[in-house]
């Protein structure tokens, strides 16, 4: 999978939400299963004649796709960081036509307690009325706050970003991130994208140094050091989104917004990388799963219809292979811009 494109960009149901909890992959055997919060995932309608969906979804079953892509093709991925210089961090992703920008902003906040503050990302989607006509008044509401959900389950647990605890910095003062995703473009997989897209944009993120300072009554005062020294975010654990899709009896990854339409059942998975020294990272309120070299760190069924077994498994080890691939290829790129000298001026309008 080859994510270079050029300068530094990259190229690379049952209506249930699996929030896991030990879970034995090899018999599939779900100890708890949480209802969705009242939405539902709201496909990108297309309007497609049957002759159309039938072309669609008989070349998918010969493995050969509509724009003669293989079953485990993505379309070209382009990835750029700090687009935006208002924020701690950014990024926007293209796949195909899709097109996202993720910003990452850190807020000094003041908590009455450590022992009751979440200390995990907060993720925000607004899906522009520009990206598609659904989208336009409130239509994009319901999409939107399916895409936090997923993002906001599938970092919710204390592997992934080891650098948490860095944010607290005081009994009562902490740093606070917020993962703002806005989705300009739709053409279909918007959260293999984000997934990618937030990955960059922590990988972006640079947080202040600060001096913290015992006051009176054991209150704490916060100062900037003279130097205004930064530190970033160790990203090695961040997880990856796959949405691998069955059409008719084929199953695909990174659906166009056409093949959506003829999408009987879709499963979203987020992975993170595992690592041999990894332990007593897992306390959690939805624990990871470990599977080989990697944790499943959220997992759904998306769409009607209903999976046999065996075909959940042979889509959860799909999954489970191209992300190992996004991660590989996503890493090498972004080391490779630690290497450059300047980055291109750039903006998000380019």
């Amino acid at each position: 999978m080859d994510l270079g494109r050029c300068g530094y960009s990259t190229s690379v149901g049952i209506n249930l939400m699996v929030y896991i909890t030990p879970i034995t992959i090899e018999t599939l055997q779900f100890d708890k299963v949480q209802e969705p919060c009242g939405y539902h995932y709201k496909k990108m309608e297309v309007r497609l004649s049957d002759a159309e969906k039938v072309f669609i979804i008989h070349g998918a079953q010969e493995g050969l796709r509509a724009d003669g892509r293989s079953p485990f093709d993505y379309r070209p991925i382009t990835i750029q960081t700090g687009v935006l210089a208002t924020t701690n961090g950014s990024a926007r992703v293209r796949i195909g036509s899709t097109d996202l920008l993720i910003g990452v902003k850190a807020e000094l906040i003041n908590m009455e307690s450590v022992a009751v503050y979440r200390n995990r990302l907060n993720f925000f989607v607004d899906c522009s009325a520009n990206a598609t006509p659904l989208f336009v008044g409130r239509g994009g509401e319901e999409f939107a706050d399916e895409l936090s959900a997923a993002l906001d389950a599938a970092y919710d647990n204390n592997y992934v970003l080891p650098d948490l605890k860095k944010l607290i910095l005081s009994p009562t003062h902490a740093w606070k991130l917020f993962v703002d995703i806005v989705l300009l473009q739709c053409d279909g997989n918007v959260i293999d994208a984000a997934g990618l897209g937030v990955k960059a944009a922590l990988k972006d993120t640079e947080i202040s140094e600060v001096i913290v300072r015992p006051a009176d009554e054991g209150k704490y005062t916060i100062d900037l050091p003279d130097d205004n020294t930064v530190w970033k975010l160790d990203i090695s654990r961040v997880p990856l989104f796959v949405s691998v899709n069955r059409l008719g009896t084929a199953k695909i990854v990174d659906n166009s917004l056409a093949e959506e339409a003829c999408t009987r059942t879709s499963v979203w998975i987020a992975v993170a990388p595992q690592f041999v020294s990894d332990t007593g990272h897992n306390k959690s309120s939805q624990s990871p799963v470990k599977h080989d070299n990697c944790i499943i760190t959220f997992m759904r069924q998306c769409d009607g219809g209903t999976l046999e077994i065996d075909s959940l498994e042979e889509m959860i080890n799909i999954g489970l292979k191209v992300v190992g691939q996004l991660h590989e290829a996503l890493d090498r790129r972004l080391i490779d811009e630690n290497w450059m000298a300047e980055k291109p001026l750039s903006t998000f309008l380019q």
